[in-house]
């Protein structure tokens, strides 16, 4: 059995408010904070990545993610440069 979803994992989008057509599908991310529970989705985390495409069609580093859109990468998927970007968006 996997462990849940919690702030600090690497994700991959595999779904969004378009289901399987959406801008953010295929991108990496990383679990920030939750911001609660969804009548109809679930838990919905904060995540950060580069070119998130947010609810509202705004472009960034941030978007909310229900967690059965997001599919958990294995800790030694993550490559030193993707290590880098995590260090630096912490600061």
């Amino acid at each position: 059995m996997s462990e849940p979803i919690k702030t600090g994992d690497r994700c991959e989008v595999i779904a969004g408010a378009l289901g399987r057509e959406g801008p953010n599908i295929g991108k990496l991310v990383t679990v920030g904070s939750l911001r609660g529970e969804h009548s109809e989705h679930g838990r919905i985390w904060r995540c950060h990545g580069e070119g998130l495409v947010t609810e509202f069609g705004g472009l960034g580093t941030e978007a909310d993610f229900a967690q059965s859109w997001l599919r958990k990468l294995p800790p030694d998927t993550v490559g030193p440069a993707e290590r880098e970007q995590d260090l630096v968006a912490s600061r």
